[in-house]
């Protein structure tokens, strides 16, 4: 129900619009709270490739086909060739993202999911050396094809002699309506006039409406024909065991598909919000336990931010959950508090689903198992319920699962009845709730509820400001201050009748008793709250500060781990070359002064070390391959190894060997 009120769908779906696959959009339109490990996944891939998208080298993820379909498919019947070639071109692309994960390492959570890419290599291959890039049969795919097809040719070129002099003896004579063949049915007919149809050998396929053409075979075709049309039988049912066959092929890679296709829509996920982020200005918070509550720096709601854009939507900063678990909302009607609350829902719902959000970096929500929202107007017609009844429907629903878990948003809690009444269920709720720990943000017009949390343990008041000289309301929230409706005051921005609101305001000031203790209230706390505000952007800047060091020092260790392999690779090809310079140049004494200069090297002893240890069926890294493979063959007096690579061998020599250790 939540995510009905909170409105999620559309913004999923905006999302979705920067997917590049048919699963990653539908994987964003179908998510749901609950699964934490998904969603923990989902956050963090997605900063790492956000990040990579910063520094320019994202991972590139072309169209992909939906293998989900494709196998169960191929569960049913034969593939196509398009389908086939759809598959192969996903493999293809499944070995462009593994080696980005190769070669991007220090993108720990995005490189270990990448790396994880099954080999579908001999797939791949299989499928190429039987279908074409268009989706087509290769002649060469099975041995009797190109016979037939041969042969094929052969009856279509003697069909088309044939029927070539059996035209031109009867065009000669007369008898046809034309001299070109005519197609029907898959047949080369004759289009003879009337007259002269039953003079023909051959079969009258068919008569046209006005009676004056008969379309006709000649027999003498006929026979050609049904030649050709046995061969195209006889090569459609070889290509169809190939489909057949290519089909089983594919399910016995399905489980290794299935890992890719997941790693394809955790992607695709991650590349759409990073898109999208770019976009809107959004980033992924901080996700921490209930305990250390939320934090909201200069957020906004995603559909406000397309409606009217980034800059026109009035930024929201709050905490609720450290120092309190209610927030009290009050303020004039469109002032702002029902997007408060949306606004906190969507971003809440939006981080637990491991999403970024529309905020500021160095933001921070907490994990809950259920958002709770009673927004708008709940009466329902159907149900024959009013306003107030809706609401207290919705509110059982709330008091019935909620826990400390559990985040609650109420839109004008104790309206719609007497204002006595509305008061106290209102009160009875919100006390029922802080007894839960929930965290609660509920807004009100109702006086004695807006004083309720003035000297409650755990809640706290905030108000939406209003400028009572412009009697405009600036939809900023100031936590800590208690807020009027100004209700007059929008009445007389509205135009209301003078004596009206003069008999108004003097109705007003005998029951203003709350109204004046609120101000005085705001008076004393407004400034509190700007000293507030002014630590929170000051705590964000240090968070921002200390961020940027973190990713510096990263950035750093990486480079020079990167330096000492490129060195020590060098120092091993530099060894390899000066060898064999010294083999050509034949001066022993000299060649043998020189290597001992290397051997001496701690270089040297280490990669003595390391080419001793080398046996077969170890596997090793090699730098040009750029992936780890296993041995299956050792020379070590001409000092190479043979490795395997999918269904390619390799025979390398140990200089174009690494000790460094690249495994995934």
């Amino acid at each position: 129900m939540s995510r009905d009120l909170l409105e999620i769908q559309p913004i999923l779906h905006w999302i979705g619009e920067f997917s590049v696959t048919e699963m990653g959009k539908t994987r964003l339109h179908s998510l749901q709270l609950g699964n934490r490990e998904e969603a923990e996944e989902r956050r963090l891939i997605g900063i790492e490739v956000l990040e990579a998208h910063t520094h320019g080298h994202p991972p590139a993820l072309v169209r992909c086909a939906n293998l989900d379909f494709l196998i169960k498919a191929s569960e049913q019947r034969s593939l196509s060739g398009v389908e086939l070639m759809d598959i192969k071109d996903a493999v293809e692309c499944s070995l462009s993202l593994k080696s980005w994960g190769q070669k991007y390492r220090n993108y720990q959570f995005l490189s270990k999911m990448l790396r994880s890419i099954p080999d579908l290599s001999d797939l791949a291959l299989y499928i190429d050396s039987k279908i074409n890039s268009r989706g087509e049969i290769r002649e060469d795919a099975d041995s009797r094809l190109p016979k037939l097809k041969l042969k094929v040719k052969e009856c279509e070129k003697g069909r088309k002699l044939k029927f070539d002099m059996i035209a031109e003896s009867l065009s000669n004579q007369g008898a046809l309506q034309q001299r070109q063949p005519v197609q029907r049915h898959g047949k080369l007919l004759l289009a003879v006039k009337s007259g002269h149809a039953r003079k023909i050998s051959g079969a009258i396929v068919e008569r046209s409406q006005s009676g004056d053409t008969f379309y006709v075979e000649p027999s003498s075709v006929m026979e050609l024909h049904n030649q050709i049309t046995e061969l195209i039988f006889k090569i459609e049912r070889i290509e169809q065991e190939i489909l057949r066959e290519l089909s089983l092929k594919v399910l016995r890679y399905a489980e290794k598909i299935k890992i890719f296709s997941n790693i394809v829509v955790n992607l695709d996920v991650a590349i759409s919000c990073c898109e999208w982020s770019s976009l809107v200005g959004a980033s992924y918070p901080f996700l921490a336990e209930r305990e250390s509550g939320i934090t909201l720096h200069q957020a906004r709601h995603p559909e406000l931010i397309k409606k009217i854009g980034l800059e026109q939507v009035e930024p929201l900063s709050l905490r609720l959950g450290d120092a309190y678990d209610l927030l009290v909302v009050t303020g004039p009607n469109t002032g702002g508090k029902t997007l408060v609350l949306k606004t906190l829902g969507v971003a809440t719902w939006m981080a637990n689903c491991g999403l970024p959000i529309c905020a500021n970096p160095g933001s921070q929500l907490v994990w809950v198992d259920k958002i709770f929202a009673d927004l708008g107007d709940a009466q329902s017609i159907e149900q024959s319920l009013s306003t107030f009844s809706g609401h207290l429907v919705r509110i059982q629903n709330v008091l019935a699962e909620a826990s400390s878990s559990s985040l609650i948003l109420l839109d004008e809690l104790g309206t719609g009845t007497d204002p006595e009444e509305g008061t106290a269920i209102g009160q009875a709720v919100l006390e029922n709730l802080l007894e839960r720990k929930s965290l609660c943000v509920a807004n009100t017009h109702l006086g004695r509820l807006k004083l309720f949390s003035i000297n409650v343990e755990r809640a706290e008041n905030a108000s939406m400001e209003f400028d009572p000289v412009d009697l405009l309301p600036k939809f900023r929230l100031l936590v800590g201050v208690p807020g009027a409706s100004h209700a007059v005051e929008v009445a007389e921005g509205i135009g209301l009748d003078s004596a009206v609101l003069a008999r108004a305001r003097e109705l007003a000031s005998r029951e203003s008793n709350s109204e004046r203790f609120l101000s005085d209230i705001a008076q004393v706390r407004r400034q509190a709250e700007i000293i507030r505000q002014e630590a929170s952007v000051e705590e964000l800047r240090v968070l921002e500060a200390s961020r940027k060091l973190v990713l510096r020092e990263e950035e750093l260790t990486r480079q020079q781990n990167l330096r000492m392999r490129e060195y020590e690779q060098l120092f091993v090809e530099h060894q390899a070359k000066v060898a064999k310079i010294l083999e050509v140049n034949g001066d022993n004494q000299l060649a043998n002064r020189i290597m001992t200069l290397f051997y001496d090297h701690s270089l040297a002893s280490r990669w003595s070390e390391f080419t001793q240890q080398l046996v077969k069926g170890m596997k090793i890294y090699v730098p040009k391959l750029r992936e780890k493979v296993q041995i299956t063959k050792i020379d070590k007096k001409r000092k190479r190894v043979r490795v395997a690579q999918g269904s390619l061998t390799h025979d390398i020599p140990f200089s174009e060997l690494t000790w460094v250790d690249e495994s995934p």
